[in-house]
C-alpha cells in the first residue's frame, strides 16, 4: 500500500507543481492561452503522468512494455493535441493523426482480447474505440471541470476494476491518471483558472480509452460483464450520441459548436454552472458504480443494470430534447 501512495502522491504533486509552472510560463510568454487564460493543463498533466508513470515502473519493478506501449503513443497524441492548440487542425487533419496513433498502438499489441473476433476484429474494434472516446472526451470538454472531473470519475471506476480483477500495469496507470487529473481540477473548477485545452481532452480520452479496453472484465458466467467499460464511460458516449442526434434533427453539421451538449441543455434550463458540474458528476458517478457492479453480478443482474442504464438514457433525453436551445 506504501508503495501505492507513494506514485499517487508523485503523481498529484508533480502535476499540479508543472501545471502551475507552465500557467506562469504561458502567460509571461503569451504562447497557450484563451481569453487570458492558459491552455497548459493537458501537457502539464502529460509531462507528471510520464515522470509517476516510470517511477511507478521502477518502484514496482515491473517489465511495463505495456505501459511504456501506451505512455509513448499518448505523448503523441498530446504532441498533436498541442499543435492543435496553437494552430487549429482541420477535422480531416485531426482523424488522420488520431488514427495514426491508434494504429501504432495496436501494433505494439495493445488492442482489445475479445474472444472470436481474432486479429483483425479486435484491431477493428481497438480503432474505433480509440478514436471514439478520445474524441468523446475532447466535446466533453465544454465547461469548467467538466472533461477532467469526468476523467477522475471514470479512472477512479477503472482503477477499482483493476485491483478487483488484479491488473497490475492498469492499477498503475489508472492511480496515475486518478492522482494528475485531481491536481489538474484544483485550478480548473469552476471558475477555472487553467484549462485543458485539445492536447488535455485528447490526451485524458486517449489514456482512458486504452486502459478500458485492456481490463478484463467478463467471465463464463458473466458474458454481459464484456459491456462494462461502454457503461463506465456512458456519460461521455451519450453526450457524442445526443450531440448528433440533436444536430441531425435540426439538419445541421453534427460536429459543429453548439448548445446541443448535454451540459449545455441543463444549464439552459436555469442551473447555475456549479450545479450544472454537479448534475453531470452525479451522471457520471451513476454510470461508472453501473459499470464496475456490472463485472460482479450474474448475467441476469447484469441485463437489469443494462436495462436502467438504457431507461435512464432514454428519460434523459426525452427531457433534454425538450430545451429549448435558442438557435
Amino acid at each position: 500500500m506504501l508503495k501505492y501512495l507513494i506514485i499517487f502522491s508523485t503523481a498529484l504533486i508533480s502535476s499540479m507543481l508543472c501545471i502551475s509552472l507552465l500557467a506562469r510560463l504561458s502567460l509571461k510568454s503569451k504562447i497557450l492561452y484563451a481569453r487570458g487564460i492558459p491552455l497548459v493543463g493537458g501537457l502539464g498533466i502529460g509531462i507528471a503522468f510520464v515522470i509517476a508513470s516510470f517511477l511507478g515502473v521502477y518502484v514496482f519493478g515491473i517489465a511495463g512494455a505495456k505501459i511504456l506501449a501506451i505512455l509513448g503513443v499518448s505523448v503523441m497524441v498530446l504532441f498533436f493535441g498541442i499543435i492543435d492548440d496553437l494552430k487549429e487542425l482541420s477535422i480531416i487533419q485531426k482523424f488522420l493523426a488520431q488514427s495514426f496513433c491508434a494504429i501504432l498502438l495496436i501494433s505494439l499489441g495493445v488492442m482489445t482480447d475479445i474472444m472470436y473476433l481474432g486479429f483483425w476484429g479486435n484491431a477493428a474494434v481497438t480503432f474505433f474505440w480509440i478514436l471514439g472516446i478520445t474524441n468523446a472526451f475532447n466535446l466533453l470538454d465544454i465547461m469548467d471541470g467538466l472533461a477532467a472531473g469526468a476523467a477522475l470519475i471514470v479512472s477512479s471506476a477503472l482503477l477499482a476494476i483493476a485491483f478487483l480483477n488484479p491488473d497490475l500495469e492498469m492499477q498503475l496507470l489508472a492511480l496515475i491518471l486518478c492522482a494528475v487529473t485531481l491536481g489538474f481540477l484544483i485550478f480548473n473548477f469552476p471558475p477555472a483558472s487553467i484549462y485543458l485545452g485539445n492536447s488535455g481532452s485528447h490526451f485524458l480520452g486517449f489514456i482512458i480509452s486504452a486502459i478500458a479496453m485492456v481490463l478484463h472484465y467478463a467471465s463464463k458466467e458473466n458474458a454481459l460483464a464484456l459491456l462494462s467499460p461502454i457503461v463506465i464511460l456512458w456519460l461521455p458516449i451519450t453526450d457524442t450520441l445526443l450531440l448528433i442526434i440533436f444536430r441531425v434533427i435540426k439538419k445541421k453539421i453534427p460536429f459543429k459548436k453548439s448548445n446541443d451538449h448535454i451540459a449545455f441543455r441543463i444549464r439552459l434550463s436555469a442551473a447555475s454552472p456549479r450545479k450544472t458540474i454537479l448534475v453531470m458528476f452525479f451522471l457520471c458517478f451513476i454510470f461508472s458504480l453501473g459499470g464496475v457492479i456490472l463485472t460482479k453480478v450474474s448475467n441476469l443482474w447484469a441485463s437489469g443494470i443494462i436495462i436502467n442504464v438504457f431507461l435512464l438514457s432514454i428519460i434523459l433525453f426525452w427531457k433534454l430534447i425538450k430545451i429549448d436551445t435558442h438557435e
